[in-house]
């Protein structure tokens, strides 16, 4: 979800940090004149967080901005934020937020219902001026479209607004503490106009002071934060091309962290007295989309072939650490519930027969797609993507291979120009619809920028779907997505491949990192110890 040359990762700009033989953050100047530089695999695609629609975006958004609610560190247990407290209506369709005081943006204006109503009413009414900026993919996929199951948004106080649903919300609390749906300043949303995504200002303890796009992206301690103050005065989020060249800064001292180094890396990290390796939660899945838009892949025996065909084993083998597993459910360890195997068992043998009743004996010709950069679910793409081609080509399927650039990768996946493509989720909020309704129902298979980048569309999940979402009982909304996963094995939309814990290392120096599920990094939290 940055690029930069081998030479200037390991020059020590001024503007940036100082750089000497302690490391890039304990050789700053001590207390709030701290910085703290850490590698990123990719930049970020947009810093508007109401339209990104990546991680690395989304990120930065959990570090400079925030929503109503939010998630307790390391964990997605829910908690107050830019509101205190929350009642609802007995027919949990009326919600009414009572708001923090004393809050600021980062401009200096003043936080307060009328900004919460602005902000909502960009995201969900395509009518709205502000309305703009992308396609607000989240947005529709958590909530079902524009204007969705958020009927109205008032303000029935300077500190209290109302929000009204068309019918229950079970994963409503989890969902507004999702990145995306933080709190931005009106007055700049207005006044920055179409460079907004450059710039954006909320209340987080972080603001945005720079963003030199595909080199870094540097944040700074807003003084006026009404939360926990952040011990580490800068944060510079810098991009890296080439794994090899983030190893070797990190060993060196010129960065202070790196997220995701590949599997390859760990065993040389670990002997490093200086560098400690964090796992994050397992929350993801990795798989193969198989296009439903494109013939044959809205045949269900040729989806089963595929499932069939493709060695999931050995890719997790051979492409993955020892934290991750053959994805034999959809959803990770981290969400419930379990019990339902989606996957199918390695038979090429079987996938060639059923290639045949589906009207292709000797196979066909198709396009498999991958993204160049690595992703937490996904380390090593390119060599995932050979893997795969070779096992379609056993049973007699030809795929020419493309790796795109992470942006344009994401845009066209998005977008359904694809035929097969390498894809996945890290989880956003610990709910199964974040997993069931966004990646795989017919409402998330709307492009530009459907999050259901198969597009398969089965009337009976989507009953589903729409029922857990209404259903408070916790093991009466189990069921319901049990039977949902039956229907997904089934059908087939998609080859899952594996879930892991992605690997994120720091300099034993930096203190406070909290591995958090949804793959953000909480800066503030951090601080430098030697």
């Amino acid at each position: 979800m940055k690029q930069i040359t081998g030479v200037v990762a390991f020059l020590c700009l001024s503007t940036l940090v100082a750089c000497s033989s302690n490391g890039a953050g304990s050789s700053s100047a001590t207390g709030g004149g701290q910085t703290l530089v850490f590698g990123r695999n990719k930049d970020a695609i947009t810093l508007d967080y109401a339209v990104a629609p990546d991680g690395n975006s989304l990120n930065v958004a959990r570090n400079t901005a925030e929503g109503l609610t939010r998630y307790v560190p390391g964990s997605f247990s829910i908690a107050p934020s830019l509101a205190i407290s929350w009642t609802r209506s007995a027919d949990a369709k009326t919600w009414v937020f009572k708001l923090r005081h004393g809050v600021k943006f980062q401009d200096g204006t003043t936080f307060d219902a009328a900004a919460v109503k602005f902000n909502f009413d960009r995201w969900r009414l395509t009518t709205n001026p502000y309305h703009r900026g992308g396609d607000f993919g989240y947005y529709a996929s958590q909530f079902g479209g524009f204007p969705g199951v958020i009927a109205g948004v008032d303000v029935i106080a300077p500190d209290a607004v109302r929000i009204d649903l068309t019918h229950p919300l079970a994963p409503l609390l989890a969902d507004l503490a999702m990145p995306s749906f933080s709190i931005a300043s009106p007055t700049a949303l207005k006044s920055e106009g179409e460079n907004y995504f450059r710039s954006p200002v909320g209340t987080g303890p972080y603001r945005v002071t720079e963003w030199v796009r595909d080199d870094h992206i540097t944040l700074t301690a807003f003084d006026g934060y009404w939360g926990h103050r952040a011990a580490i005065h800068s944060v510079v989020l810098r991009d890296f091309v080439d794994p090899s060249t983030s190893l070797l800064a990190l060993e060196r001292g010129d960065i202070d962290g790196w997220e995701y180094p590949q599997p390859e890396s760990l065993a040389e990290l670990r002997k490093d007295p200086n560098l400690r390796i964090y796992s994050l939660p397992p929350n993801n899945v990795m798989f193969l989309s198989m296009n439903e838009l494109h013939a044959p892949f809205n045949n269900v025996l040729v989806r089963r072939a595929i499932n069939k065909a493709i060695d999931v084993k050995a890719i997790v083998r051979d492409f993955y650490d020892t934290s991750a597993v053959p994805a034999e459910e959809f959803l990770p360890e981290a969400v419930r519930p379990h019990g339902v195997a989606v996957a199918y068992a390695y038979d090429p043998a079987g996938a060639r027969k059923l290639l045949s009743q589906a009207g292709f004996p000797n196979g066909f010709s198709t396009r498999l797609w991958f993204m160049t950069a690595p992703r937490p679910y996904l380390p090593e793409p390119q060599r995932v993507a050979e893997a795969i081609q070779a096992d379609l080509a056993r049973v007699g399927i030809r795929a020419t291979l493309q790796g795109l650039e992470w942006g344009v990768y994401l845009a066209r996946v998005e977008n359904g120009e694809h035929d097969l493509a390498l894809f996945g989720w890290s989880g956003d909020n610990g709910d199964p619809d974040n997993f069931l309704y966004t990646v795989l129902d017919e409402d998330s298979a709307k492009p530009p920028g459907a999050n259901n980048v198969s597009f398969w569309k089965n009337p009976d999940y989507h009953a589903l779907m729409l029922a857990g979402q209404t259903e408070p009982d916790p093991v009466k909304r189990d069921d319901i997505y049990r039977r949902a996963l039956e229907l997904v094995h089934s059908d087939a939309p998609t080859v899952p491949i594996a879930h892991n814990a992605p690997p994120t290392v720091f300099r034993s120096a930096v203190k406070g990192f909290v591995p958090n599920p949804d793959t953000a990094e909480d800066f503030n939290l951090m601080y430098f110890q030697e």
